[in-house]
């Protein structure tokens, strides 16, 4: 019976000397190994043994890990009150720093996060710190990064969530921008009446050339008919010239005679009865007979 009893305390020894000296280590943790409350070692992730009951081993997480910064009253440059709110992301790097140089190095990263967003923002008015969130992040990243590296962790992003002007300021903004609006609105209208006004004046412009220009082509065309009216009148008067000149030259001089003798016959159906001509005429008309039928002719 003691036996038994014996037995049974040794496998339980057995059991919680096993127990004591065997530590799994997950992903993606790391362990950073104490004997006798001094450091021996650090433990990657798996199976490992260590000296039972005198080693004691600290878990640490070394994924990159999300804080959400509480919001933070800062005061900008020109005085102004401002809330933000930010939030950043990190991972560890040497365990063993992380551990054992910094008491609690999240906690020292939030504080130097604090530290640097107020210098930053202190020295910008508070235009440029709404309008350049992502020159304060940059800066902030830059600033954080060479401070943390001796707490055993590293950075890997910081973010402006959020940035909030007190209540005045924000009541003072709101009153800027409806201004800022209703101006625009002035502007914009006035320079739609311009353009309209301008639209019209192009387009009565445009109808007045228009005009003219039809009232000139009409005057253009008109003394173009005209003057080829002149022109076609007088190809006719020259073309009937022509032919008068032509006919008269291939006439002989009975034509002549006979021409004076249609003349003198009107002249007999007239109330005259005394003719006037030349000599040269008389001579000419005196071998016709017809002509002693006719009244007196008086020669000069």
């Amino acid at each position: 019976m003691l036996g038994l009893i014996i037995g049974i305390i040794i496998v339980l020894l057995v059991v919680a000397l096993l127990l004591a000296a065997i530590r799994i280590i997950t992903q993606p943790n790391q362990g950073v190994v104490l004997t006798f409350g001094k450091f021996e070692r650090v433990l990657s992730s798996g199976f490992h043994v260590i000296k039972p009951f005198i080693s004691h081993v600290i878990v640490v997480n070394t994924a990159q890990t999300p804080v959400d910064l509480d919001q933070q009253v800062v005061i900008t440059k020109d005085n102004a009150e401002i809330s933000v709110k930010i939030s950043l992301k990190y991972h560890v790097t040497n365990i063993e720093d992380f551990v054992f140089k910094n008491e609690d190095s999240v906690r020292s990263m939030i504080q130097d996060t604090r530290a640097a967003l107020r210098g930053i923002i202190g020295n910008k008015e508070l235009n440029e710190v709404l309008n350049g969130t992502q020159e304060i992040n940059a800066a902030l990243f830059k600033e954080i990064s060479s401070v943390t590296a001796g707490y055993g962790l590293n950075v890997d992003r910081v973010n402006i969530d959020s940035v909030n002007p007190s209540a005045d300021i924000q009541a003072s903004m709101n009153k800027l921008l409806q201004a800022t609006r209703e101006r625009d609105a002035t502007i914009a209208t006035a320079e739609g009446k311009s353009r309209s006004i301008t639209l019209e004046n192009e387009a009565n412009n445009q109808a007045l050339l228009a005009t003219n220009t039809a009232q000139n082509q009409a005057l253009v065309n008109s003394a173009t008919a005209k003057a080829t009216a002149i022109q076609t009148e007088a190809d006719a008067d020259a073309y009937r010239m022509r032919i008068l000149n032509e006919a008269l030259s291939k006439s002989s001089d009975n034509y002549f005679i006979f021409q004076n003798i249609e003349a003198f016959k009107e002249l007999a159906n007239s109330d005259a009865n005394t003719v006037v001509m030349p000599n040269q005429t008389i001579d000419s008309l005196g071998m016709i007979p017809a002509l002693t039928k006719l009244g007196q002719v008086t020669t000069k």
